[in-house]
């Protein structure tokens, strides 16, 4: 049973159900929370629609409510999945180095290092704020950012990338005592007509360095009081002529209300539903002033009241974050976190969220569940490889949290191997069989291309021991009576052919990433070393021709990029042109397993292989 709302932009939905004693009966109460608005006499309102859906297929049950609830919320489109640089993870910009030195040297080694790959985002977070302190939106740090903005974002486009801004919109840090004086009307209060705190203790830029008892808070804007929206609306006007055009919104849930984790009693605007009305009438605010060509993501609040206005929703944790050098820090001596799949920077929520949310990506928003890709040692290999897995499989956009002028080159090639993004996020298989605290961890991707279908499934283990997984094929939605050919990604590898199910142990804290494909009897690309889906970016063509016994295709990559295919012929089969090919026989069935080297001097590479059945015309192997 699916119980929810469809439509959710002006009052608080809430849903409440609990089985009888012997769970024999269902209890149901729903109802709409106006939160104290008042409804004129003699007046009507509508309220928000209400959905029940009882069925057997809970995945398309979620599905469906998503793209009925699309046609309620008129949700934006944003095409590409951005793709930029935090960096944090190994660097930190306070301490060690000039914050802006950080970005321009990063910004070099990146079209250098990863040229062609489309990283088009720069996302300074805090470090260009005045002491670091939320309200300071346009007074500029010239400790860390000494040459100013117009400096800044000239150089960014120079080099043909586009600066992005951390936001707090709805704080003001109680130091700032003006401009919270000039804003006290506009300021959210307590029942007794003081100030709300929605931070005790700011952190981050100068604050990180007092003590703790002499730390400044944050104030909230009320989301409805005009006040509110002009200054929200000269501050984001002033972004956009600087040239910003992507900003991280962040703890919205300040000026959400009754949707979110700071109910407030009293709003300007009676005319506005406290809740979702009011909050979307500042997010408004802030989306004019910005233009509908700046990426708004949103993240610490409310997520499906953000359709319409946001083109994105932070749906996971800070997965990949790191952290400055303040000895107060969990993160203290170090930046990074790591032997710790739990952790709130791990990937074990990342997964849960990815999983939990499938649902409303691009339906209602992308969903940026991945957040950070942070790879480089001394991050363990196996880790590595399962971050950037969940960020291959998300479909949604990504920062890169290391330094990639320093990063290793076999970290590097890790970061590659996930770009560009697909648009699509893996379907959860195990959702509802991983209640928590466990987590999903079989993910799915059927991929249709012009030249053929092929499915990827992603298995996780976040534990420290191996465990062995069995999947009915049925569960990817594959014949249980056919053969498929199965190829590992991470470890290159041909697994041989399977039917029914799939059988794989996975070591602790890893993840395997198997390609299956049908089994025709004739020679098939079973898998490539360039990207985790192996095939659905980077091959463009794969066709087999019977008559010429040829299989041949293209690919693209960036120039200079180099990679390899895999294809598999059956048992009688060799290679007509061995020449330049590296040839494996399968001792399990006689199958041969050939490596395709291309190298990309210009993005698009053909590829051709011919056999030619053993001892036959042809042949360069006689028996």
């Amino acid at each position: 049973m699916q119980i929810g709302f469809l439509s959710f932009r002006r009052a608080d939905t809430v849903v409440e159900s609990a089985p009888d004693g012997e769970r024999q009966a269902l209890s149901v109460s729903a109802w709409c929370d106006f939160g104290g608005w008042t409804l004129a006499p003699g007046a009507e309102t509508d309220v928000e629609t209400f959905t029940v859906a009882i069925g057997n297929d809970p995945h398309a049950q979620l599905e469906d409510w998503a793209d009925r609830a699309a046609a309620f919320c008129e949700p934006r489109r944003w095409e590409d999945a951005p793709i930029g640089w935090l960096g944090w993870a190994w660097v930190d910009p306070y301490t060690e180095e000039t914050y802006q030195d950080v970005v321009l040297r990063n910004c070099a080694a990146i079209r250098e290092r990863l040229a062609g790959f489309d990283i088009r985002y720069i996302w300074v977070s805090i470090g260009n704020i005045e002491n670091g302190y939320p309200g300071n939106w346009l007074k500029w740090n010239r400790e860390t950012f000494p040459d100013g903005p117009a400096f800044l974002v000239r150089r960014l486009q120079e080099q043909g990338f586009i600066l992005g801004l951390w936001s707090g919109m709805f704080w003001i840090c109680t130091a700032l005592e003006e401009l919270a004086a000039q804003l006290e009307p506009a300021l959210l209060k307590n029942p007794d007509g003081t100030p709300m705190r929605v931070v005790d203790q700011w952190r981050i830029g100068h604050a990180g360095t007092l003590p703790p008892a002499e730390r400044p808070g944050c104030y909230a804007l009320d989301p409805s009081h005009p006040d509110t929206h002009a200054f929200l609306h000269h501050v984001f006007s002033a972004y956009r002529q600087w040239g910003v055009r992507y900003f991280m919104l962040d703890f919205l849930d300040a000026g959400a209300g009754n949707i979110s984790r700071f109910p407030y009693t009293e709003h300007f605007d009676k005319a506005l539903v406290p809740g979702p009305e009011a909050y979307h009438a500042a997010l408004a605010v802030v989306r004019r002033a910005v233009g509908d060509d700046t990426y708004l993501l949103s993240s610490t609040g409310p997520s499906v009241h953000n359709a319409g206005i946001m083109d994105a929703v932070r749906t996971g944790n800070d997965f990949g974050e790191g952290r400055p050098l303040n000895p107060e820090a969990h993160f203290y001596p170090g930046t990074f976190v790591i032997n710790d799949a739990g952790f709130w920077t791990g990937p074990q929520r990342a997964l849960q969220n990815q999983a939990s949310a499938y649902y409303t990506h691009r339906k209602l928003y992308l969903n940026d569940s991945g957040n950070v890709l942070t790879v480089d040692k001394p991050i363990p290999e196996a880790t590595a490889r399962l971050h950037a897995t969940i960020h291959a499989m998300s479909g949604g956009p990504t920062m890169l949290g290391d330094d990639i002028e320093r990063i290793a080159p076999d970290r590097l090639d890790i970061i590659k191997k996930t770009l560009p993004r697909s648009r699509e996020v893996a379907f959860p298989v195990d959702l509802f069989a991983s209640p928590a605290p466990d987590s999903p961890t079989v993910f799915h991707r059927r991929i249709e291309k012009p030249w053929g279908r092929f499915d990827v499934v992603a298995l996780y283990n976040l534990d420290d021991k191996t465990v062995r997984r069995a999947l009915d094929v049925t569960q990817l939605g594959l014949d249980a009576d056919k053969d498929y050919l199965v190829w590992d990604f991470w470890n290159c590898a041909y697994l041989g052919g399977i039917r029914g199910a799939l059988d794989v142990d996975i070591a602790p804290s890893s993840v395997r990433v198997l390609r299956l494909v049908a089994d025709t009897g004739v020679p098939v690309l079973v898998g490539t070393d360039m990207h985790v889906l192996m095939g659905e970016v980077e091959v463009d063509a794969c066709t087999w021709d019977p008559a010429a016994r040829t299989l041949a295709g293209a690919a693209t990559r960036p120039a200079g990029e180099a990679g390899n295919l895999f294809v598999r012929a059956p048992a009688g089969l060799c290679a007509a042109d061995p020449a330049g090919r590296w040839l494996a026989k399968d001792a399990r069935d006689g199958s041969l397993i050939v490596r395709q080297a291309l190298r990309f001097t210009h993005p698009c590479a053909e590829w051709s292989v011919r056999f030619a059945p053993i001892g036959g015309a042809g042949s360069w192997i006689t028996n």
